[in-house]
């Protein structure tokens, strides 16, 4: 297995972090893998807008946070055996 922080972009650790736990949730079948990418994308854009002073970082860290939640709240579709 690869090491998911390698393919960050470079934004803020606290961000990378956020991010690479949605994709660890999602790489584990924890939560649907649509919202999870879409969700993670989210975070690193926050993370980069918050590292180029476009959004307040306490913004973007609601959005992280957010973000984290809303991932759990969609499991993955189970295929019928």
């Amino acid at each position: 297995m690869c090491n998911s922080s390698a393919r960050l972009p470079a934004i803020p650790a606290e961000y990378a972090a956020a991010a690479a736990r949605i994709e660890a949730m999602w790489e584990a079948g924890r939560v649907c893998p649509f919202v999870g990418r879409g969700l993670r994308a989210r975070v690193v854009e926050a993370g980069r807008l918050a590292a180029g002073g476009e959004v307040l970082a306490d913004d973007a860290r609601r959005v992280a946070l957010e973000a984290e939640n809303v991932a759990t709240a969609f499991g993955p579709l189970r295929r019928a055996s």
